[in-house]
């Protein structure tokens, strides 16, 4: 379980977080310099034995650069291990074709914005203590001292790691705790719908029973960040005023990120809350980031939800599935199940060519989608599928059997 906690360092604080920072980014630097170097001899010049960038090469590499430069020892060992792990999953990304090659860390461009301290545990006359823990309301850390946080959860775990994250000029710690079981707070019957959901642009979310969530509104913060963006491309970079203008528009980006994580988590716990089975797609985020909608697909954030509801399924025991990539939810009829190739990108509805049914795309989608769900799981369950409140606390409930039929191939 991972907490993220906002605090405000202190000036001498500060300075030795963004020591620290400069540290790992110096370690992280070379360390891929000699990786290159070392590669380039041995593919070029047939000098040495292949390698991998692994952790035993990066510990050789620490030593030897703490030996050259001696004011990384004022760093915290830990943080420099962490910015060379990242390294090496860099470099496994990059050879299994997963992520580009790793870049050189810059102080402008691309500086390093977190560090990474490890939870090590030694013994003391009053017990095993870690070198991350606890004091009352105060964050231990070695090397930094104690940090002042806005606020404690109770959390019952055991600290693993704790990363120092500067983001739009405020620092947070994320604190990792390893927990045997975590409990959720509420608990739901098992009288729930079974929905299919397709995600789209137009309507962010469509349910098999018809209903749809809007977007967030993102219209004014969005005005909000070009126009200091446009206001800080035309001052001086550095100066008073747009340091002033950078402040602002770090405010309006973190409102805007704020807004949209309250909204996911709102809708992903009431899908969650109502929904017994939930069946989605799978989604190809980074192909789609490469056509004319890249921004919008950005913006968006379907795999942030995505992730949300399936976190939040396991955690209050709902069973979610995500269907087949290549499965044709839009060009097939939900009631025939004959595939309609000829169906355009732009048409909202479509009639189907076997049995002339007329669908509305997202909604015959998101029917397909909850059909496709069962029969992959193997279910033949009487489904609740819609229900309305009459009164009093009252409803009226909707069931439908869904099975898998052999003889058309469908739910």
């Amino acid at each position: 379980m991972t907490d993220k906690i906002e605090f405000v360092p202190d000036k001498d604080l500060e300075r030795a977080l963004n020591f620290n920072l400069r540290a790992t980014g110096y370690v992280f630097n070379k360390t891929l310099e000699y990786s290159i170097y070392r590669e380039n001899l041995v593919k070029e010049f047939n000098i040495g034995n292949q390698f991998k960038v692994n952790r035993s090469y990066t510990q050789k590499i620490i030593k030897h650069l703490i030996k050259r430069k001696p004011f990384l020892k004022k760093a915290d060992s830990t943080c420099l291990q962490a910015s060379t792990d990242r390294l090496i999953k860099a470099h496994d990304g990059y050879n299994d074709g997963r992520t580009g090659f790793p870049k050189f860390k810059s102080l402008k461009k691309n500086p390093v914005r977190s560090i990474t301290l490890r939870n090590n545990e030694y013994s003391t006359k009053d017990g095993i203590k870690g070198t991350i823990r606890w004091e009352d309301n105060r964050l231990r850390l070695n090397k930094l001292g104690y940090l002042e946080v806005k606020y404690k959860r109770d959390i019952d775990g055991k600290i693993k790691e704790a990363t120092l994250l500067k983001e739009n000029g405020r620092w947070f710690v994320c604190i990792i705790y390893e927990m045997e079981k975590i409990q959720p707070k509420d608990k739901f019957t098992n009288h729930g719908l079974y929905v299919g959901i397709d995600v789209g642009l137009t309507d962010f979310l469509t349910f098999s029973n018809g209903k749809t969530v809007p977007k967030p509104d993102l219209k004014r913060i969005n005005g909000r960040i070009q126009s200091y963006q446009q206001k800080l491309s035309r001052q001086k970079e550095g100066g008073s005023n747009w340091k002033k203008t950078l402040k602002k528009l770090h405010k309006w980006i973190t409102k805007k990120n704020n807004v949209v994580l309250d909204y996911y988590h709102k809708i992903s716990y009431n899908i969650v809350k109502h929904c017994q089975f939930i069946a989605m797609e799978t989604l190809n985020i980074r192909g789609m980031i490469k056509s004319n909608l890249s921004r919008s697909i950005h913006e968006i954030g379907w795999g942030k939800l995505i992730e949300m509801i399936r976190y939040k399924a396991k955690w209050y025991g709902r069973e979610f599935i995500q269907i087949d990539r290549w499965f044709p939810s839009s060009k097939k009829c939900n009631v025939c199940g004959e595939i309609n190739h000829n169906l355009g990108r732009g048409e909202r509805k479509w009639e189907c060519p076997h049995c002339h049914t007329v669908h509305k795309r997202d909604v015959n989608a998101a029917k397909n989608i909850l059909d496709e769900g069962l029969r992959a799981t193997g279910s033949m369950v009487l489904c609740l599928v819609d229900f309305m409140p009459i009164g009093q606390g009252k409803f009226i409930y909707s069931y439908k059997w869904k099975c898998f039929d052999e003889t058309i191939g469908m739910a």
